[in-house]
């Protein structure tokens, strides 16, 4: 006698994501700055997903023409047209770490007198608070 297996079909393939925005060049005007902020409440809206293609609807609306957005199950990214650095992604906070433009890189110190290796001054954006 043959037993037949049955196995029960996955209702989602994905582990449970939970997405984020990151800005990573500076907003080139006010009006730019605004689309970007509603998306960063957008995305702050709908955090918990299983498939962060579902997201990418929406950010094409909000940020309007004048933008590529291209996507994958785990990521959502952006750029101006015709420019090749991407202007922000929305990720999956339990897998990746991409900072906003002016957020100090992780494990950054601050140039202090026992620190021979000092970071360069970047016009416009303050230095990372040091140790307390």
């Amino acid at each position: 006698m043959t037993q037949s297996l049955k196995s029960a079909p996955l209702a989602n393939p994905f582990p449970p994501q939970q997405a984020y925005l990151a800005i990573e060049q500076k907003p080139a005007d006010a009006a730019e700055k605004r689309r970007l902020d509603s998306l960063r409440r957008h995305v702050q809206a709908h955090t918990h997903t299983t498939d962060l293609r579902g997201l990418a609807g929406a950010v094409k609306k909000l940020l309007g023409t004048g933008y590529e957005v291209g996507c994958g199950s785990a990521h959502i990214w952006m750029l101006r047209a015709g420019e090749t650095a991407r202007l922000a992604i929305v990720a999956d906070r339990l897998t990746t770490a991409y900072r906003d433009w002016f957020k100090p890189s992780l494990g950054q110190t601050p140039a202090t007198s026992w620190n021979p290796h000092r970071r360069l001054a970047i016009p416009g954006v303050p230095p990372a608070a040091g140790p307390s």
